[in-house]
């Protein structure tokens, strides 16, 4: 079976409690539990810019660290594969 990601922030959800919820408490068949309950978005930036500062760091790979160099290529990542999820496709 297919590991399914969160449509908005790309995280695998692989068990029941990585699932947000709908308005009548089902789960989200799109969202995590970070990014989604109760049928909204809990965290509703300005810009997709603020959602990437506010995500990069748990895009970060094994041993890269804190330093400016490795903060870079996560958000690179980041903008590379979130315009591709539903919550951020503007096509």
């Amino acid at each position: 079976m297919e590991e399914k990601h969160c449509q908005s922030c790309h995280m695998p959800m692989s068990k029941a409690e990585d699932f947000g919820t709908e308005t009548d408490g089902t789960p989200s068949a799109d969202y995590c539990v970070h990014c989604y309950q109760k049928g909204d978005f809990c965290w509703k930036p300005a810009t997709f810019d603020e959602f990437v500062e506010g995500n990069y760091e748990f895009w970060r790979e094994e041993g890269e660290s804190d330093n400016p160099e490795d903060n870079e290529k996560a958000r690179e990542r980041v903008r590379a594969v979130l315009p591709t999820l539903k919550r951020w496709k503007t096509a």
